[in-house]
């Protein structure tokens, strides 16, 4: 009996620690599950990041019919009428702003998917068909955008997904 006692007091003592360690102080990083590991596709190895900072130029893509009702990278069905989008390391889940360069549209998109995976690494971003659309290149196939990623947004949206959202590091 005692050595239960001291088993079930050690593997207490151990989970509090590890508890406490990862407790929401502000400054403390989160992972999601998943989708923090690298991973490689056609060859090519990938590393998500792990916070939100995140802003580029490059070339949108978007995908639709062949992909409709088929999984996520987060599990959820794509759905070609939404606004989402897949990106090759955002954190899963983030929300963006796409930005058509050529005609100044923009629209909010949540990244929930991995890619793009062309043989270009111009494409930065897959945008839904819907997306496409608003942001006006659908016909066109691709477009230069602008990709900012919204930290506060994309936290929120991690906690909708039941994750737990990458907290910016505090500097001192």
């Amino acid at each position: 009996m005692r050595d239960v006692n001291r088993k079930f007091v050690r593997f207490t003592a151990v989970a509090f620690f590890l508890l406490s360690s990862c407790s929401g102080e502000q400054g403390q990083r989160y992972w999601h599950a998943g989708s923090e590991r690298p991973y490689e596709i056609k060859g090519v190895r990938y590393y998500p990041q792990t916070n939100y900072q995140y802003s580029a130029v490059g070339y949108a893509s978007w995908y639709g019919p062949g992909f409709h009702g088929k999984p996520t990278s987060t599990g959820r069905r794509f759905d070609k009428n939404k606004l989402t989008a897949a990106h090759r390391t955002l954190p899963l889940p983030s929300v963006v702003i796409v930005e058509n360069l050529s005609n100044g549209r923009k629209v909010k998109l949540l990244v929930n998917d991995r890619g793009p995976f062309a043989r270009t690494d111009r494409r930065i971003i897959d945008v839904s068909q819907k997306a496409a659309e608003i942001l006006g290149f659908r016909k066109k196939g691709l477009a230069k955008v602008r990709v900012t990623c919204l930290p506060k947004e994309s936290q929120l949206a991690a906690v909708q997904y039941k994750r737990r959202p990458y907290l910016s590091r505090r500097r001192k």
